[in-house]
């Protein structure tokens, strides 16, 4: 398994396929085994795919800080440099995205498109709180009222919720108090690396600085709103992170939208077919209307 120094500190990647280069950027708590047996399969035919774990993720090193979105950002700048990807399309999904955003802005000759899935930019959705959306779902009922019960979290003044469920599902992973009820995809919650990879998590949170950068904003609104670059946005319809699609939506009249129907905010996972036909529709479609 190749590994790449970004910033004095390992990051665990691998390459795949063969054509034009696309990377992919997972977001927290998972790792790329998150795109690998679904999404990177099937488009390894088409394209050479760079898949890395973030740092504090998989087998990639947890640094002490540098879990900024733009840190992150600059980080995929680099492995490109030292995998030998001149330019990409890049496509990320939830803080993936924000670090997908980040490095295409930093430099978007690098970047021949953009794909953001469920992406929460935290420029222009500063806040998340439990009711953004109108239902719950039955995993997100539970996980709230058991945390809420073992470990005292007020849900209902929480801004930051998307960090709290993670790290809700981890804590009760660890202590084998885990919610009955399931999602398409649940944090922590499937296969025999779960309780490690909740251990990791939870390791990530307690001891780095990563919680307090998660929250960084990143680049200003008039640097994205100026991004040159052909765009698709893909949302599940009522995420918590559609606001931030949608004002994306506003900022780039060149992107394409497409709102995920009965999906939840992990979709490559659970719906990787539709994932797969809109990525390749987009990534062909400049080969399409140069032929």
């Amino acid at each position: 398994m190749p590994s790449a120094t970004i910033n004095g500190h390992e990051i665990a990647w691998q390459q795949m396929g063969e054509g034009p280069d696309l990377v992919l950027v997972h977001g927290l708590a998972t790792n790329r085994a998150f795109w690998y047996l679904n999404v990177a399969s099937a488009l390894r035919d088409r394209h050479r795919i760079t898949l890395f774990d973030l740092p504090g993720h998989g087998y990639s090193a947890m640094p002490a800080s540098g879990y900024t979105a733009t840190a992150i950002g600059r980080g995929i700048l680099e492995l490109m440099d030292q995998a030998g990807v001149a330019q990409a399309a890049l496509v990320g999904h939830s803080y993936g995205g924000a670090c997908a955003l980040e490095a295409a802005l930093a430099a978007p000759s690098r970047f021949t498109q953009l794909a953001l899935l469920d992406a929460r930019i935290s420029r222009l959705q500063p806040q998340m709180r439990l009711h953004d959306i109108s239902d719950l779902t039955a995993f997100e009922r539970e996980t709230a009222a058991r945390s809420a019960a073992a470990f005292g979290y007020d849900w209902e003044s929480e801004d930051e919720v998307g960090f709290r469920f993670l790290e809700a599902a981890a804590r009760l992973r660890v202590a084998n108090s885990t919610a009955e009820a399931r999602d398409e995809f649940t944090p922590f919650g499937e296969g025999r690396g779960a309780l490690r990879a909740a251990q990791q998590w939870l390791r990530l949170i307690d001891t780095t600085g990563a919680l307090t950068e998660f929250h960084t904003p990143g680049s200003e609104i008039a640097a994205i709103a100026a991004l040159p670059l052909p765009v698709l946005l893909m949302y599940a319809q009522g995420s918590r992170c559609e606001r931030s699609g949608r004002k994306l939506a506003e900022l780039w009249p060149q992107a394409r939208y497409i709102a995920v129907q009965n999906a939840g905010h992990f979709f490559p996972v659970s719906q990787p077919r539709v994932v797969i036909e809109a990525l390749n529709a987009f990534l062909e479609a400049p080969r399409a209307a140069a032929a």
